[in-house]
């Protein structure tokens, strides 16, 4: 446990923002994130957007690797641009917010002291971390989902790929008749017996995990879990003596890690073995005072706020919310007058209604992966490269939560993209929607309030340099 004055003389957040209510409100975060990891082994980061959640974070890194030079990092980022970032920003904070050259964390030169090693895909990581583990690992999060599809030729290209970092692996672990679930398992567990146990794993936009693991959940999930060692996975013969946990402590970030239910925070816990000690978070019959209690544990969460006349107000209490509704006055629900766009609602009401409605589904479904959801365009499919990792990544968020492909891409897309096509064909014109003609008649009128707005600027403000074409 170190305290906020401790802290202090390592590191220096108001370096570059000039913020210093802001520095030290990142300095009391990473202190509060580097004792919960100690206490319980894992802690959840869920400052809101534009807090720093990034900067708190390599400030735990910093504050736990000047007690503990040896520590291992491993970084998993959503994507790979994210990927990138967290390296780009590993050097900056280095450079100009740590105060002390200690050989640990920051170089004589400003740079850090632990090369940063870039992991395209979970094979690299395992030939990486065997050359030297004392670095540095950042991988993203569609690495896990391993893709190979039914296509027998990609599936012998991951077992060859594995082959090659590991050529003691027996023939039975990496047999391909195996089902695609079972080989992907075993893929994992494979990987997890040659890599070092990590003292620190930090998962940035955790909230991807919200479905957490079992065998409804996505591959992806299931396989991060096993990489990390948890609890629980059953290995195959040959590896059960080698494998085991790969994650001392467990650091999820996220401005959203919830969106209704406390279950999907347990949910992401329980992907690294780590939920148990916090059971009312899936307990239905538990009141909201003991599941605040137990997020209290292990959650810390910061909103940004102003300061108006020595106050300082939160976002609820310096602006207003349309939260009944409404796009072309304040709080009025729309109204839909237009006889089309009530026969549209109307007609893809009933078709999905009768698409949820079939046995295939269950009456089980993520609201959030329907097209019609959002609108009534054509679904425009994309095509991916099936060797490459982020083959998963689908224009849904998180799309890749449910093993079940059709739901991946939106239960009403074909659907909907029917009725799409025969209404342009028909009328000549996309699908009328009251929600997005409202919106797009909104801004239709404030653009060209805004045109005058800078037609008066530029008429008093005339500038050589501006380029007017």
């Amino acid at each position: 446990m170190i305290s906020v004055g401790t802290a202090e003389r390592l590191l220096d957040l108001n370096g570059v923002i000039d913020n210093p209510r802001r520095a030290a409100d990142q300095l009391e975060g990473a202190v509060a994130v580097h004792n919960i990891l100690h206490r319980h082994g894992i802690a959840y980061l869920a400052d809101e957007v534009g807090m720093g959640k990034t900067y708190v974070a390599l400030s735990v890194v910093a504050l736990l690797r000047h007690y503990q030079p040896d520590l291992r990092v491993l970084v998993i980022a959503p994507r790979e641009n994210i990927q990138s970032k967290w390296q780009r920003e590993q050097r900056v904070f280095t450079k100009n917010n740590v105060r002390i050259d200690d050989l640990r964390t920051r170089m004589p030169s400003g740079e850090p002291a632990r090369p940063l090693v870039h992991c395209p895909d979970l094979f690299t990581l395992v030939r990486e971390t065997a050359v030297d583990p004392d670095r540095d690992f950042f991988v993203r999060l569609p690495s896990f989902s391993l893709p190979m599809r039914s296509d027998p030729q990609q599936r012998r290209k991951l077992r060859d790929r594995l082959r090659a970092e590991l050529p003691w692996l027996p023939d039975q672990v990496l047999d391909l008749r195996a089902n695609t679930e079972d080989l992907k398992n075993r893929i994992a567990q494979a990987i997890n017996t040659v890599l070092p146990r990590f003292d620190l794993v930090i998962v940035d936009e955790a909230h991807n995990l919200k479905h957490g693991w079992g065998e409804h959940v996505s591959s992806r999930n299931r396989v991060l879990a096993t990489v990390l060692g948890r609890p629980g996975a059953q290995p195959a013969n040959p590896l059960r003596a080698r494998y085991g946990p790969r994650a001392d402590k467990v650091l999820l970030i996220s401005a959203t890690p919830v969106d209704d239910d406390y279950r999907q925070l347990w949910n992401q816990l329980d992907v690294f073995g780590r939920a148990d000690p916090f059971p009312a978070l899936k307990d239905r019959a538990a009141g909201d005072e003991d599941r605040r209690a137990a997020v209290a544990e292990f959650l810390i969460r910061r909103v940004t706020s102003l300061e108006v006349a020595g106050d300082r107000l939160t976002k609820n209490l310096y602006r207003r919310e349309w939260r009944q509704g409404g796009v072309l006055t304040y709080d009025e629900p729309i109204r839909i007058t237009d006889d089309r766009q009530r026969l549209t609602v109307a007609l893809v009401q009933k078709k999905v209604s009768e698409l949820l409605g079939h046995e295939r589904f269950g009456s089980r479904f993520q609201i959030g992966m329907l097209a019609s959801f959002e609108s009534f365009l054509q679904t425009t499919k994309i095509r991916l490269d099936p060797d490459d990792d982020t083959a998963d990544e689908f224009a849904f968020d998180a799309a890749d939560q449910t093993a079940d492909a059709t739901e991946r891409q939106g239960l009403d897309v074909g659907m909907l993209n029917g009725l799409a096509r025969a209404y342009s064909r028909r009328f000549g014109a996309e699908l009328p929607h009251p929600k997005m003609d409202a919106l797009a008649q909104s801004l239709a009128s404030s653009w060209r309030g805004v045109g005058k707005v800078l037609s008066s600027y530029a008429g008093s403000h005339r500038s050589t340099n501006c380029d007017r074409s």
